[in-house]
């Protein structure tokens, strides 16, 4: 095995990044979440660099600021329309730029596209559900992508940060229901 390989390097990098997204699907928090996945992505992007994912990289790479922007609450509808044309923008930019330079249409570019718009547009939710919900949608799209670009170490990843969100959305949902029970409790005593 040839240690300095992309392919080899890529997923090192992979590595590291996704055992950082994978935890990011447990926290309850979404400032934890983002901050978490801002690492993530940034690691991402060197990754894609590495693996021939310009389309990838880029997207990555504007999803740092986006997640920075929302920590802070600052990631308003402005902010929100800019980081999202520039997503398409960038995104599809680099996807046909992968497919005229290999003459072939190349599927990987043009996945994580949308996903990352919507993310974008939805980062705001209050709903911790919804907001999970929002994660697994994208690292659905990121998953079949990274399978593409033979990023192996970030498809198995993603699976988990996917198997940890729905974890998160049933610990959720049942405080919600225990904290609707408690009310429904005093309620009936009253």
């Amino acid at each position: 095995m040839d240690f300095t390989s992309p392919l080899f390097l890529g997923n090192l990098v992979s590595l590291i990044a996704c055992s950082i997204s994978a935890a990011s699907g447990y926290v309850k928090s979404k400032n934890k979440t983002l901050i978490m996945q801002t690492i993530q992505q940034a690691m991402s992007m060197t990754a894609c660099i590495i693996l021939q994912s310009p389309s990838g990289a880029v997207l990555n790479a504007l999803s740092v600021p986006r997640n920075l922007l929302a920590c802070k609450n600052k990631l308003n509808f402005p902010v929100k329309l800019i980081l999202s044309v520039l997503s398409g923008g960038f995104g599809l930019f680099f996807a046909v730029s992968v497919c005229l330079q290999r003459q072939t249409f190349v599927l990987a570019g043009f996945l994580p596209i949308i996903p990352t718009i919507l993310y974008t547009v939805f980062l705001d939710t209050q709903d911790p559900v919804k907001f999970k919900l929002l994660v697994i949608q994208m690292i659905t799209f990121w998953t079949i992508h990274d399978f593409l670009i033979q990023s192996y170490t970030s498809c198995f990843f993603n699976l988990f940060q996917i198997i940890f969100s729905i974890s998160a959305i049933i610990r959720i949902r049942k405080e919600q229901e225990a904290q609707q029970n408690e009310s429904v409790k005093q309620e009936t005593s009253v």
